[in-house]
């Protein structure tokens, strides 16, 4: 990830089909695209987090984000996101293509020992990817966040290295 890539960030962010189902507590919504390249800056100079931007060979698109956050090297474990930016592009294996990798350069280049994420109950196409990458629930957070009209939980899933990450 570069800082020029916040514009990707910037589009992304603020597109409603991209952040419906991401369950978040927060808005991710930028006032500006100067604000977000300061958010990019300054997780590109943060020890505690690797960023990469997805990118699709065949078109040479950056169509996604994938990160490992809150790296904790004393108990080598990190949180995982991977976001598929653009919608022409979900259900087509990418990002589970990505988590993979991800888990796999966290495990075999970064000896991460566990990683962890939060996913909403109602992102089924969220939970099997991470699924396919060898996550497993490990918990709820009942009612943890609002999401149309109604409380709505979330899922804690790991996965720990010596499972590999694959299933």
């Amino acid at each position: 990830m570069l800082s020029e890539d916040s514009w990707l960030f910037y589009k992304w962010f603020n597109d409603q089909r991209v952040l419906e189902d991401m369950g978040l507590k927060h808005a991710l919504f930028c006032v500006s695209v100067e604000e977000e390249r300061a958010k990019v800056s300054k997780k590109l100079s943060s020890p505690t987090d690797r960023d990469f931007i997805i990118v699709d060979l065949v078109s040479e698109q950056s169509i996604g984000w994938a990160g490992l956050s809150h790296i904790d090297l004393r108990n080598s474990s990190a949180e995982v996101s991977v976001v598929i930016g653009e919608p022409q592009e979900w259900d087509s294996g990418k990002g589970t293509e990505a988590a993979r990798m991800l888990v796999e350069h966290a495990f075999e280049v970064m000896n991460m020992h566990r990683l962890y994420l939060r996913v909403a109950e109602y992102n089924a196409r969220a939970i099997e990817c991470f699924t396919a990458s060898g996550f497993t629930v490990e918990g709820t957070m009942r009612d943890d966040h609002y999401h149309h009209g109604r409380y709505a939980s979330s899922h804690l899933m790991s996965v720990l290295r010596d499972e590999g990450g694959r299933r």
